[in-house]
């Protein structure tokens, strides 16, 4: 059943949210000469263990990885999600919260106060797949 036009889960949001993709690399010198000078993204801001880019109308965030593990511990699985709003991200907590959803990792805050601070939560859908959601305080 398609949604009327004007209806749908983006009428939900106050500002429409950007696609976000997390991976993990151990070197993050390496990944931003990858992903600036091969593939021509833009880096919208860099923090010691964190790069992310403007990936063609989306978010890549590239963790650093320094267990050597990569996707193979439980924790450090990589996501794909959105990048949404403050007030949205707060609502859709309230929302998740109402409907009784099992994080995989719980809302937090991080950096609080400073122009750096952001927002995340993760849940998995029925295959695993972990769906990540961050915002930053603008």
């Amino acid at each position: 059943m398609a949604n009327k036009p004007g209806s749908g889960p983006l009428e939900e949001f106050t500002k429409r949210p950007l696609l976000r993709v997390a991976l993990w690399c151990a070197d993050l010198a390496a990944a931003r000469r990858f992903y600036e000078e091969t593939l021509g993204s833009r880096l919208v801001s860099q923090e010691a263990d964190l790069l992310v880019f403007d990936f063609f109308g989306g978010r890549l965030y590239v963790q650093r990885d320094d267990t050597g593990e990569g996707f193979s511990s439980a924790t450090r699985k990589p996501e794909i999600g959105l990048e949404t709003g403050w007030e949205d991200w707060h609502r859709a907590v309230d929302h998740l919260n109402y409907v009784g959803v099992s994080y995989a990792s719980p809302p937090t805050l991080r950096d609080r106060g400073t122009p750096q601070e952001l927002a995340h939560f993760s849940i998995e859908d029925p295959g695993g797949n972990r769906l990540g959601f961050t915002s930053r305080r603008e």
